[in-house]
């Protein structure tokens, strides 16, 4: 049986939108991502919309985050694990 890969959350977003073009931008860079968004906290309120990665990958994810000047950022929004 193979081993289980840890996911962690590299960075938490009030935009759906915004959370997918980070995605996206990783994904470009051969890094496998995705997007959990709380579906029903959002019809209520706010709730984060969550960019998860393999925690393998965390580092060079946050590499290219810092490298990509067009991507979305928010006040306060530290990568944090799940």
């Amino acid at each position: 049986m193979e081993k289980e890969e840890k996911i962690v959350v590299l960075k938490k977003y009030t935009s759906p939108i915004d959370a997918n073009i980070v995605k996206g931008a990783l994904e470009a860079s051969g890094i496998p991502a995705g997007v959990i968004v709380d579906s029903t906290a959002n019809a209520i309120w706010m709730a984060p919309v969550r960019v998860v990665v393999f925690e393998r990958d965390l580092e060079l994810a946050k590499q290219v985050l810092a490298e990509a000047d067009e991507l979305p950022d928010e006040p306060g929004d530290e990568p944090v694990e799940n």
